[in-house]
């Protein structure tokens, strides 16, 4: 936490109060998106407290199923930063499935959504989901060489030219 702490602080001093700060934070590892804090709830309430005291504008939680309860039951870790840092949370983690994202922000776990997958997948998602359209599973193609919205293009251009 002393460094968060301290990035936060800094970060705030460099853009004063006029500029939204916030902090992305995740219990998984970038090898392990299952690993979880050991001192469950209680490692949550003293994180998220710790956060809510720091000079930032939001919290941004990422599990690899952000809906799913942290810790095997109970609330998800949305929901436990929204309670501990009494600060507005944004979730993220496969939430391209419309129904998980309306989810946790109609369940007050959240205040915002952010997409990975889905913005990949549909640069247009929020007009597919309003417009009832279709929604084409996640291709990890659209990944390599490099993870960006041309890339995705490039891949979906590629994908219709060799179906046709």
């Amino acid at each position: 936490m002393r460094l968060i702490i301290e990035v936060a602080e800094a970060v705030r001093g460099s853009v004063g109060q006029d500029f939204i700060v916030g902090v992305r934070i995740s219990q998984g590892k970038v090898n392990d998106f299952t690993h979880k804090w050991s001192g469950r709830e209680d490692e949550a309430a003293a994180t998220f407290g710790s956060l809510g005291q720091l000079p930032i504008d939001y919290v941004h939680t990422t599990e690899f199923e952000a809906w799913r309860p942290a810790f095997g039951e109970g609330s998800s870790l949305a929901a436990l930063a929204k309670k501990y840092s009494g600060l507005p949370v944004l979730a993220n983690g496969s939430l391209h499935d419309p129904e998980q994202a309306a989810g946790l922000l109609h369940r007050g776990e959240a205040d915002f959504v952010s997409l990975g997958r889905g913005a990949l997948t549909h640069p247009d998602w929020p007009h597919r989901v309003k417009e009832g359209a279709s929604l084409e599973t996640f291709n990890p193609g659209v990944l390599s060489p490099i993870a960006d919205l041309a890339n995705a293009e490039r891949h979906r251009t590629a994908q219709v030219a060799a179906s046709a």
